[in-house]
């Protein structure tokens, strides 16, 4: 019986909310929806005129894995988190944010440089649009990874976020070898569009590898895929992995296992932030998995689970939420 059910390696950050206008996301030239990389000196001269002029909305421990490892522990399941951040107080927060939940954190923290930080941007339509800074996780190396801890998981998650530095993209490749060698189950998020845009072949370098779950929403999989519809896209990533998650926001998601596919709609709901959707629902689909559910069952819960998420500002729900969740698996 391994000791943790998924470790997962990814950036650690902080995410800090705003509410901003169309007109600002165009005026920073980014694309809306998405995630791009900022320099240090730009975050802070723009981290600084938004706490000024707007006021974050909300400020949480954050970055793709860590969320979904955050909801995973407040499930139950044994989880276990490895990054890097500094010894500031930001640092400081995001490590007893996980361990306060119960995720085991195998974190180096370093006495230089800052903590990640992703600018989360929210528009008037509750689009949320990412610039990030990653500070000292960008620096993550082969060198701050426990292998023993891999070793006694049942599953290894990975982040795409992690191909967009040559260091951090040779972690998340030396890991899954890791994973592979010692018969650990392995699962990727591919994190982001413009990410697997930019950075496609990096993507594909790691799908090579073959992995049992690969989780992504619909403009990943066409972008990955180079497709024009859901169904061609399904078909060139069975090439890659047994159990194909495609997410398709409002309109519910794909599940293909082998030659079965299913589909599920959500309910309506009426979102004020969609940051964490996706994590939240990887989550709550994985505990659904291991609680031995039905796929279609897992959709469902997964689509309540980030359709609950989407209702509120951040990437997290408060402890008492997560209860009322699980009592409806």
């Amino acid at each position: 019986m391994k000791k943790i059910l998924i470790c997962g390696i990814g950036n650690a950050l902080v995410d800090s909310e705003y509410k901003v206008s169309e007109e600002e996301i165009t005026k920073l030239n980014l694309t809306k929806g998405c995630m791009e990389l900022n320099d240090k000196e730009n975050h802070i001269k723009l981290s600084s005129r938004l706490k000024k002029t707007h006021g974050a909305v909300k400020m949480m421990p954050g970055g793709s894995v860590a969320n979904s490892l955050y909801t995973l522990s407040q499930f139950g399941a044994d989880v276990s988190f490895i990054g890097r951040v500094s010894d500031d107080t930001t640092g400081n927060t995001f490590i007893n944010s996980l361990e306060n939940t119960g995720v085991k954190v195998n974190i180096n923290q370093v006495d230089n440089g800052i903590t990640g930080e992703c600018l989360v941007l929210i528009t008037p339509d509750h689009e949320r649009t990412m610039y990030t800074h990653l500070g000292v996780s960008s620096e993550l190396n082969v060198n701050d990874i426990d292998q023993a801890v891999i070793e006694e998981s049942e599953y290894l998650l990975v982040e795409g976020y992690l191909v967009t530095s040559e260091e951090t993209n040779n972690v998340a490749n030396y890991s899954i070898d890791i994973a592979t060698k010692h018969g650990v189950k392995k699962i990727i998020t591919l994190s982001d569009p413009n990410v697997v845009k930019f950075f496609r072949d990096n993507i594909l370098e790691l799908l090579n590898k073959s992995f049992d779950i690969i989780f992504c929403n619909q403009q990943e999989a066409l972008n990955i895929s180079m497709a024009d519809n859901i169904d061609n896209a399904i078909d060139f990533l069975k090439k890659y992995a047994h159990e194909i998650i495609i997410t398709c926001g409002e309109d519910g998601a794909y599940v293909a296992i082998g030659s079965e596919k299913l589909y599920e709609s959500p309910d309506r709901v009426k979102p004020v932030d969609l940051t964490g959707a996706g994590d939240m629902f990887l989550a709550a689909y994985i505990f659904a998995k291991i609680s031995n559910k039905p796929v279609a069952d897992r959709i469902k819960f997964a689509n309540k689970c980030s359709g609950n998420v989407i209702q509120r500002y951040g990437a997290k729900l408060d402890n008492l939420d997560y209860i009322k969740l699980l009592e409806q698996l």
